[in-house]
């Protein structure tokens, strides 16, 4: 029996492979610095975890992974390269289970590509192909960001960031969307795009591409493609097409289906927001092509609920209804507040915590104006995550700059200031969202358990 050592399996990609090769006979161990829900669920299923890093932890191991966040300069990697255990990051390792399943299906994309995986992963299961998945966020009909399938297919999100979908092997792709995100790696917008068109000629001849027609970034990768492609958006010209989008009670959307321009019946969702619309047209393009049927992929879209921490209900507080949100973009924010005003007649109160300080300070005039549909905006300070503190830009800052474009905007720094400003001035009828990709939604989660106790 082979071993595996995880370096920071507490991370999403790495505790996702690591139940992967568990569930296929692989002896796993890991280490990360510090405890949580996550790793507990590890070891719930026999996987030995330290907590801390160690250079002995790595002994007996015939492979020993990490993350790009914890380097390879961390000690348990060091000595691994000692001793003359073969390294190997995540991602790269990802890239290798792809082509032990066979058909690799990578979703990618600035935005939306969690929500995307998802709801592919679902309608190709619902469908009976039996996809091994693996997906960034947590997935309740999963019961966790993995699952292990018996065919040739396998579902993954691929992320941008630090070029790691690069070290994949898909026979699939597709791009919901092309924008500038992560400003300390990627220095400019046509530095992401030249990635992903790198990321495109990663695809075989005999591959598929599908993409986001509105999108002109993701629209000429599919012209640059010599391969098979399909489109999907609000046009009618494209492969398969939206129009006439309307609300679904209590917090969908829905909207006429086309493919090749020609009516197909309504595509309806739980889910509120047209980028979830966008969402649901990606996977429904994947899932057809592979032989899912229309109602079925119909049916299994009109009863997805999400995805944790996408737009994630948590519970009702004093008759205020609490939401939790990773977008942590510009646009994301948008989309998100977009869709909640859409949906919600109340005031709504976006709590949002900025990540990494190199995407606040790149991104600042953006940020201040993707406000304008919370009623009343709180900001915690930056997220710090892998960066350090460069003294020149605060949340401070930020609230400064939206004051220009928005009425409301209260800088509050942490979460104890926070939770006790939310308690004081919530009322019965308004909305929360926590916002952000680090962990603002402590203060969702405290507010909801102050009534419990």
């Amino acid at each position: 029996m082979k071993h595996f050592h995880f370096v920071g399996i507490g991370g999403a990609r790495l505790r996702g492979l690591a139940k992967l090769y568990h569930d296929r006979g692989y002896r796993i161990s890991g280490s990360d610095w510090q405890d949580s829900r996550e790793i507990e669920s590890l070891r719930k299923r026999g996987i030995s975890i330290s907590i801390g890093h160690s250079p002995d932890n790595v002994k007996g191991a015939d492979l020993v992974v990490y993350t790009n966040a914890v380097g390879n300069e961390n000690p348990e990697v060091l000595e691994a390269e000692r001793l003359g255990i073969p390294t190997m990051e995540g991602a790269e390792l990802l890239g290798r289970l792809m082509d032990e399943v066979g058909q690799g299906i990578a979703i990618a994309g600035t935005h939306g590509k969690t929500t995307t995986t998802a709801m592919t992963s679902m309608v190709l299961i619902e469908g009976g192909l039996d996809p091994t998945v693996f997906i960034g966020g947590e997935l309740s009909a999963l019961g966790g960001n993995h699952r292990t399938g018996n065919s040739p297919y396998m579902v993954v999100e691929a992320c941008e960031f630090k070029k790691s979908f690069l070290k994949f092997r898909p026979k699939i792709e597709l791009i919901t969307n092309i924008d500038w995100d992560h400003p300390d790696c990627f220095p400019s917008l046509e530095d992401v795009v030249k990635t992903f068109r790198d990321f495109v000629d990663l695809l075989p001849a005999d591959g598929m591409l599908a993409v986001w027609g509105d999108d002109s970034h993701a629209l000429e990768l599919a012209k640059h493609y010599s391969g098979k492609t399909l489109t999907f958006g609000y046009q009618d010209h494209f492969d398969w097409s939206v129009r006439g989008l309307h609300p679904v009670s209590p917090l969908g959307i829905g909207a006429e289906l086309l493919y090749k321009g020609k009516p197909q019946g309504e595509l309806v969702l739980k889910v509120p927001g047209k980028h979830n619309l966008q969402n649901a047209l990606g996977a429904l393009t994947i899932g057809t092509e592979l032989g899912v049927s229309l109602p079925v992929a119909l049916k299994t879209l009109a009863e997805f609920t999400g995805v944790k921490k996408r737009f994630e209900i948590k519970g009702e507080y004093n008759g205020i209804v609490v939401v939790d949100d990773y977008a942590h973009h510009p646009a994301a924010v948008r989309l998100t507040l977009d869709a909640a005003r859409r949906a919600f007649k109340g005031r709504i109160w976006c709590a949002f915590q900025p990540h990494l300080f190199s995407r606040t300070k790149y991104l600042l005039h953006e940020f201040a104006r993707a406000f304008n549909d919370a009623d009343i905006v709180v900001l915690a300070d930056i997220y710090a995550a892998r960066e350090v503190d460069p003294k020149d830009i605060s949340s401070a800052d930020l609230a400064a700059e939206a004051r220009k474009y928005h009425s409301d905007v209260r800088y509050l720094g942490d979460f104890d200031t926070i939770y006790d400003h939310l308690r004081e001035n919530l009322k019965p009828g308004d909305l929360l969202i926590t916002m952000g990709a680090g962990d603002i939604w402590k203060v969702g989660e405290r507010l909801l358990q102050s009534i419990k106790n």
